[in-house]
């Protein structure tokens, strides 16, 4: 029983720092309401910013899909899967947040803020809308840690095509971005970072589609 409420306990930690993270990065790309910001911070060398950046953007990049493919998740208990996965992903953020080397030189500059302001909700809605359709508390880890308290074992539904998934595969993925690209501001910083994360959302949607092949879809 201390085992099961170890994992349990575990599962709160990561959820909650994940949480903190995800709001974190919201104000993060906003440059507003966080302590450190895309744009915030003392500017070095251009160049040296670029590695800088390209290194902590790689890093994301690797744990969030290395993390989510089959060969790893061999390596970790299934109770608490989901929740090394967002404890990790949480640190990567931490990490690209204190490290992020700013680079504010103005690549558009837009006086009209309320157009970007609405897209940035209509994002934010899509992404939680598609979370919660898909189970949010399968996403956050909850139903598998709370399966292994009780003493059951824990099996994933399949994938069904509901809520904005009607639509569109990728809900979560467009609604994210939709906000890292919805600016009236967009510095050479926050290009590099809407840029590289594109790229990398493309790369992403073609294992997540594979990932979704194995699962019966009705």
């Amino acid at each position: 029983m201390i085992l099961r409420l170890m994992a349990l306990a575990f599962w709160a930690v990561s959820f909650l720092l994940s949480l903190l993270a995800l709001l974190y990065l919201v104000g993060f790309v906003l440059n507003r309401y966080t302590f450190s910001s895309i744009d915030s911070g003392l500017q070095i060398p251009t160049r040296e910013a670029i590695v800088v950046n390209l290194i902590l953007l790689a890093l994301f990049g690797l744990q969030h899909s290395g993390m989510a493919r089959r060969w790893f998740k061999r390596f970790v208990p299934w109770p608490i899967e989901r929740s090394v996965y967002l404890l990790a992903t949480s640190f990567i953020l931490l990490a690209l947040f204190i490290k992020w080397e700013p680079m504010p030189k103005s690549v558009w500059f837009l006086r009209t803020a309320w157009p970007f302001q609405f897209l940035h909700s209509l994002a934010g809605a899509l992404v939680i809308w598609a979370t919660v359709a898909q189970g949010a508390l399968h996403f956050f880890g909850f139903q598998q840690v709370w399966a292994y308290v009780r003493g059951r074992t824990y099996s994933r539904q399949a994938f069904v095509a509901t809520g904005p998934y009607r639509y569109t595969r990728h809900p979560q993925m467009i609604g994210t971005l939709t906000f890292f690209w919805a600016t009236p501001d967009m510095t050479e910083g926050h290009l590099l970072f809407a840029a590289v994360m594109t790229v990398y959302v493309l790369m992403a949607v073609r294992w997540e589609e594979r990932d979704y092949r194995l699962l019966p879809i009705q």
